[in-house]
C-alpha cells in the first residue's frame, strides 16, 4: 500500500490486495461468530442437562461479565472518537522523547 500518495486511485493489484483482506476479515469474523454462536448454545444445553449440572456457571459467568466490559470498553472508543486519528499518537510521543532529550530528563 502506498503512504505518500492518498488521493491517487488504487491500482489493480492494490484493489485486489484489499478485496482479499476484506474477504479475510470478514470469513474471519464469521467463522469466529459461528464457533462462539455453537458454544453458547452448547453451555445453554448443558445448563438444562442433569449430567453435569453447574460445572462451568462461575466461569461462564465470568468470562461474559469480562466480555461485557470489553465490549463497553469498545464503544466507548468507537463513541469518544479514539479511533479517529490513532496515528497521532506515535508522532506526540516521538515529539514527547525529543523534548526529554532535549531537556537532559
Amino acid at each position: 500500500m502506498r503512504h505518500s500518495d492518498k488521493d491517487a486511485p488504487l491500482t489493480a493489484r492494490e484493489k485486489r490486495e484489499h478485496l482479499v483482506l476484506w474477504a479475510a476479515m470478514i470469513g474471519g469474523i464469521f467463522a469466529a461468530g459461528v464457533a462462539f454462536v455453537y458454544k453458547i448454545a452448547e453451555f445453554i444445553f448443558t445448563l438444562n442437562s442433569n449430567e453435569v449440572k453447574g460445572f462451568a456457571d462461575v466461569p461462564v459467568t465470568v468470562y461474559f461479565v469480562v466480555a461485557a466490559g470489553w465490549l463497553c470498553l469498545l464503544i466507548w472508543c468507537f463513541v469518544t472518537g479514539k479511533f479517529t486519528d490513532i496515528e497521532s499518537a506515535k508522532f506526540e510521543m516521538l515529539e514527547m522523547e525529543a523534548e526529554y532529550e532535549r531537556r537532559g530528563e
